[in-house]
């Protein structure tokens, strides 16, 4: 092609035909240019395609995040919601004036599950590394991006109002528990496959302390909000997932 285009340039200019040799000059100018342009938009169309295919897989390793959010929500949930079942059962018995226990097993092991102190922390390194990047700002999807937003901005304001406020008071009662209990008498019920009631003096210490009511009281309504909370967070999480696998599949 290029000697074609010599050989026309050549014999326009043995012809002296100065006038169509520049008209030729400049139309292949113009072509070289075109070329060019149709070059760059080639490339700046695969690298935009680049870019889409990278957002699509980061999307989708979002919605890996999320999963594992859900699944270590519903293991929080668990605990909490046996706190609440313990915290209906116990209070009562220690708010009461005899203070009857027909089940003393069943009693001290929904006392114990108020030391249980369940650790949640989301699973955000997708979307950490997007906001921290910039990369956040190309998002191509503006719902999802919403959503997103909204999502782990409450999952953190949650988790975190729960570690500040929740956890504390269950560590405080686990380490009470250690200083009323002898050891012989903890190992009896915990930690063992196997547990049985401890002796009657495990008992007296729960009803004679006075800082237990208020701690179980404290554990059981915290439980129940903030089981409401997470179950909150996890239907937006939910929405987010049929989101994603409806529309990039």
């Amino acid at each position: 092609m290029i000697k074609f285009f010599r050989k026309i340039r050549q014999k326009l200019l043995s012809e002296n035909k100065f006038s169509k040799y520049l008209i030729y000059a400049i139309g292949e100018i113009v072509l070289v240019v075109i070329g060019i342009l149709i070059a760059l938009q080639i490339n700046n169309w695969n690298e935009e395609n680049k870019k889409k295919a990278l957002m699509i897989t980061n999307i989708k390793s979002i919605a890996e995040d999320i999963l594992a959010d859900i699944y270590d929500i519903q293991e929080v949930n668990m605990s909490l919601d046996k706190q609440v079942v313990a915290a209906n059962y116990v209070i009562p018995i220690l708010e009461s004036e005899n203070r009857f226990i027909a089940d003393s097993l069943k009693f001290i092991m929904a006392f114990n599950s108020f030391t249980t102190t369940p650790i949640i922390s989301e699973s955000s390194n997708t979307w950490n590394f997007l906001n921290s990047s910039g990369t956040v700002s190309e998002f191509p999807d503006s719902k999802l991006l919403k959503l997103l937003q909204d999502y782990y901005k409450n999952f953190n304001d949650i988790t975190t109002n729960f570690t500040n406020s929740g956890n504390p008071v269950r560590l405080e009662l686990r380490k009470l528990k250690y200083e009323l209990f002898s050891d012989t008498e903890h190992r009896k019920f915990f930690p063992t496959k196997s547990p049985k009631a401890p002796s009657f003096e495990v008992y007296n210490s729960i009803f004679e302390d006075n800082r237990i009511l208020p701690l179980c009281r404290f554990i059981g309504s915290t439980a129940y909000y903030f089981e409401g909370e997470f179950t909150s967070v996890k239907s937006e999480a939910e929405i987010i997932l049929d989101y994603i696998n409806k529309k990039y599949k």
